[in-house]
């Protein structure tokens, strides 16, 4: 299981604070002067291996690596840019900084697109074209720009036709446990904003199998794939086709990498083994940086150290962890998430035959 990150108060670290900084942008590598951790953090993991028990024995090549588009669903683990830029950019982009943009505060992803001038830019490659654009926020699939016909007329991400090839890659997450993590991350759903806000979801959905259903919620993961925010509704009627275009897409040739969250070591393990460049994950990519604090602040049930945070509407307190540390999800009150159950199915069975493939 991955570690902890340590608590967390308004966005800042209340540990951690082992470095120092000349300057306000601290996306730039020239702001931080002093940062001991970020460097102890960029040590080799040295548990990738094969099926058999030894070392994937690829040696880095910075001259090789495919072209990668991180399609970064909500709630399924800001750290994965932590290891797409290690891949990518590095030692051009010193590892120890990008270390530092994940455990300095606020938000991974955008302190990461600052420092690749990606933030406000959402076509073109960086880092010697091993990084495909966008590279922010939550941006979907976008099937008309992104997408292309590859051999035989099978699915294709425009990367594939560049001198590197490549494609997408994204982690996925148990659908349930993806929408209570959401809920606890203040009512997390990216674009839900255009029919809806917080203030009057809080209102109306104060546990969160009240919120699982409010118009918008689910899906995310199928929405995503298929071109829609995480957060839109989804057309009357279309949820089937919906779930189609996103299980062909996850089974084609234009995902070069699908991940689990609950599989997150061996994912990572991974990925540097499938985009070719011979790079090995640092210690920091087996541990949780995100800057939501979600699972570190829910209380064990009845240890009466402050209020209920998984409370259903029945009244009953969830906030004790099922098995292996996951949010109980019995406060969803039998609610399922069924288009993106459906499409996480898929994935399981991509990740594990791509697993196979590589000896893993």
């Amino acid at each position: 299981e991955r570690r902890s990150a340590p608590a967390w108060r308004q966005g800042r670290p209340m540990a951690w604070r082992e470095w120092t900084s000349t300057c306000s942008q601290d996306f730039k590598v020239t702001c931080i002067a002093h940062c001991p951790k970020c460097h102890r953090l960029t040590r080799e993991y040295s548990s990738c291996g094969t099926a058999a028990g030894g070392r994937t024995t690829m040696a880095r090549n910075d001259n090789a690596g495919m072209s990668v588009r991180w399609v970064h669903i909500p709630k399924c683990g800001s750290t994965l840019g932590v290891s797409l830029l290690a891949y990518g950019c590095t030692p051009s982009h010193p590892a120890w900084h990008i270390v530092f943009m994940a455990i300095a505060g606020g938000s991974i992803d955008v302190r990461m697109a600052h420092a690749i001038d990606a933030r406000h830019n959402s076509s073109g490659t960086r880092c010697d074209g091993r990084i495909w654009l966008p590279f922010r926020g939550h941006d979907a699939v976008d099937h008309e720009k992104e997408l292309v016909a590859g051999p035989a007329g099978a699915i294709a991400h425009a990367a594939a036709r560049t001198a590197r090839g490549g494609g997408l890659a994204a982690m996925f997450r148990r659908p349930s446990q993806r929408l209570i993590s959401a809920f606890l991350d203040n009512y997390h759903a990216w674009g839900i904003a255009r029919h809806t806000n917080r203030a009057r979801m809080k209102k109306q959905a104060p546990t969160v199998d009240l919120w699982a259903r409010i118009p918008g919620v689910a899906a995310c993961q199928t929405k995503m794939l298929s071109g829609l925010n995480c957060g839109d509704l989804v057309p009357e009627g279309r949820g089937p086709a919906l779930l189609a275009r996103a299980t062909a897409l996850v089974r084609s040739t234009a995902f070069v990498f699908v991940g689990l969250v609950e599989e997150w070591d061996a994912s990572i393990c991974l990925l540097h083994a499938t985009l070719g460049r011979g790079t090995r994950p640092m210690l920091a990519e087996l541990q949780s940086l995100g800057h939501s604090s979600n699972s570190r602040t829910l209380r064990a049930r009845g240890d009466g150290l402050g209020p209920c945070r998984l409370l259903s509407a029945a009244g009953g307190c969830f906030d004790a962890s099922s098995a292996k540390g996951r949010y109980n999800e019995s406060v969803l009150g039998g609610w399922r998430d069924e288009l993106d159950d459906a499409l996480y199915a898929v994935v399981v069975d991509v990740y594990r035959a791509n697993l196979a493939r590589h000896g893993m």
